[in-house]
């Protein structure tokens, strides 16, 4: 079921996409969608080296993960960066010319996931565009922004809207853009599923990739994917946890923003910073901004979905 890209001739209206790129390589991948892509991104899969003793090692962190955490670093020079996993292998990232080499692994779901998170993620920002750490799915032909670190539930929330018949943009990391108007640009198609939430049946409009036993990997079919293109940002929601019922409060645009910046991918620089508070600002401002404080139980989810849908 992996989408190969297409010529150099084809038209956007078909290609492969994600986060608004025109995807074109000869790798089979399962998540993407169809058209929308307002440029093109390379992506290769090679056979030479790509570690370099040369490179600058800018970040080291872990990736917690629930089968095991995960070692992840970022080292850059003169605008190329090289990233590593230890779950996914090296990628070599030149945002500039819109291309990513990724080397050969054996784990290529996985390896296609870490793909369309910092290596992808650079490409945005590099466009001027910014990413955020959350789900967004489509309600009424508008993107409602699921915003909240890891395991705060956006993945079970924007499945149970995919359950109610609305379209999931993106399950974890979340491309935007405010030129002219806030808007989200779709990501890839994957889901992943906590085991204990599977029943061993693939949700109507998804179709199993692999069961694992740390996650079950999901993918939208063709006829709930939609395409690529822009959806405006209707509204920006905090998930925020609470024993005390479901509770939907509107956020001073002000006061949102140091949740916005937390959740933001950049680099610690002065000009990061201030190119990420040019574009946050805005966003705060032109959208609404919500906090949703739910419990995190299944049995609340339809009324969450709900809830969420006629008031945001």
């Amino acid at each position: 079921m992996g989408v190969t890209a297409v010529s150099p001739h084809s038209t956007a209206g078909d290609a492969p996409s994600c986060f608004g790129f025109e995807v074109r390589s000869r790798t089979a991948f399962q998540f993407l969608r169809r058209g929308g892509g307002r440029d093109r991104l390379d992506v290769a899969t090679t056979d030479e080296p790509i570690e370099s003793p040369e490179s600058t090692l800018l970040y080291e962190w872990t990736i917690r993960d629930p089968s095991a955490d995960v070692t992840a670093r970022l080292y850059g020079t003169e605008g190329v960066y090289r990233f590593w996993t230890s779950d996914a292998g090296w990628f070599r990232i030149d945002p500039e010319a819109r291309r990513i080499e990724m080397s050969h692994h054996e784990d290529v779901i996985r390896q296609e996931q870490r793909l369309w998170g910092v290596p992808a993620s650079l490409c945005v920002k590099d466009r001027g565009d910014f990413v955020l750490h959350g789900a967004a799915v489509e309600v009424d032909g508008g993107a409602i922004l699921l915003a909240a670190p890891g395991r705060f539930g956006k993945t079970t929330l924007a499945l149970a809207f995919h359950r109610a018949g609305h379209r999931v943009l993106t399950e974890d990391t979340a491309c935007c853009s405010i030129d002219p108007a806030p808007v989200l640009l779709p990501g890839p198609t994957s889901v992943r599923l906590r085991p204990d939430m599977f029943d061993g049946h693939a949700p109507d409009g998804m179709t199993v990739v692999e069961v694992r036993p740390d996650r079950v990997h999901l993918a939208l079919d063709a006829d709930r994917q939609g395409d690529g293109r822009p959806v405006p940002i209707r509204a920006v929601v905090f998930l925020r946890e609470s024993e005390e019922g479901i509770r939907l409060e509107r956020v001073k645009s002000g006061e949102a923003l140091p949740d916005l910046w937390t959740l933001t991918f950049r680099f610690q620089t002065e000009a990061e910073r201030r190119q990420a508070f040019g574009q946050l600002a805005p966003l705060a401002a032109a959208v609404p901004v919500w906090n949703l404080h739910r419990p995190l139980k299944v049995d609340d989810l339809e009324t969450v979905v709900r809830r969420l849908a006629e008031g945001c």
